[in-house]
């Protein structure tokens, strides 16, 4: 696995993210983006063997003077739609601090959020994985997820 993205809006989650790749995939060219715009813009520059993308972000970057940008809740969907659109199969999994993933206005358990977003979107997502800062179960589904790619 060469070149991994990694979509988080938390630069501490994201930190936290790229060291456990750096540390688990050997020469991994790891690039970042804070929100949809630059998410975007980064998957149609470059096709990437692993996509990690959380689920809330924001839709533009934080610009000084600039205003605030807006905050999506399903930002990472668009991340998806713009694979989808553009015919990619990169593979993509979503790590998100909550439980529950909202999908079209219902609340799907983690484990079962991929099956939901395929169902409804038709986009495909590797898995949905649940970050919690003070477990180590993510890295553990991430490092299995990884492995069979």
């Amino acid at each position: 696995m060469k070149n991994v993205l990694i979509i988080e809006d938390d630069s501490f989650k994201s930190d936290n993210l790229a060291t456990f790749l750096k540390a688990n995939i050997g020469n991994a060219n790891i690039s970042l983006a804070s929100d949809v715009a630059s998410g975007v813009s980064a998957v149609e520059r470059k096709i990437f063997d692993l996509i990690i993308i959380d689920m809330a972000l924001p839709s533009h970057p934080v610009v000084s003077g600039g205003g605030a940008p807006m905050s999506l809740l399903s930002g990472g969907l668009e991340i998806l739609f713009e694979l989808r659109s553009l015919d990619r199969t990169d593979f993509c999994i979503i790590v998100t601090q909550y439980p529950e993933v909202e999908i079209s206005g219902n609340y799907f358990p983690v484990e079962k959020a991929a099956a939901a977003i395929k169902t409804h979107f038709d986009c495909d997502v590797g898995a949905c994985i649940e970050y919690a800062e003070a477990s180590n179960a993510w890295k553990f589904e991430l490092i299995n997820l990884i492995k069979n790619i």
